[in-house]
């Protein structure tokens, strides 16, 4: 979690919720999803940890010249931005004010991961629910304050 200005929707989420920042811009609702907002695949840090992790021990015990290799690390799953805020404010019974924008230029309706191969080959997959990730998120938010 960043302390100080975030570049993804989740910490935008709490900064909000504590009161840091007045509303959570949500950018466009006229994506052609369920309810109009974009869909992305979030991953909860812990697992991404645990991932380069497996990826770190695969790569020490390779004893190839090229230790070079790709994967696709995520849930495999995306959530909406809407989705995300009413998940947010269902695990904490907290509520996030937000206000609907014009879309972003270049931004894309869909994107999540396939991380099929990170299973196959790695032994990982990420375990935490967005809820869960989303609790601790909270908790780590309110932590953070304790220290300002």
């Amino acid at each position: 979690m960043p302390i100080g200005i975030p570049n993804n929707l989740v910490p935008y989420v709490t900064q909000t919720a504590a009161g840091i920042r007045e509303k959570l811009s949500i950018w466009g609702n006229d994506y052609p999803t369920a309810d109009g907002t974009a869909i992305r695949d979030y991953i909860y840090v812990v697992d991404l940890a645990k991932a380069h992790v497996k990826a770190l021990q695969k790569l020490m015990a390779t004893e190839e010249d090229t230790k070079i290799d790709i994967y696709n690390l995520g849930t495999g799953n995306g959530s909406s931005v809407l989705e995300v805020v009413r998940a947010f404010e269902n695990a904490n019974q907290v509520k996030v004010p937000y206000q609907i924008c014009e879309r972003r230029a270049g931004d894309i309706t869909v994107a999540y991961a396939n991380p099929a191969k990170a299973e196959k080959e790695l032994g990982w997959k990420a375990e935490t629910t967005l809820e869960e990730a989303l609790r601790t998120t909270w908790k780590w938010q309110k932590y953070l304050e304790t220290r300002s």
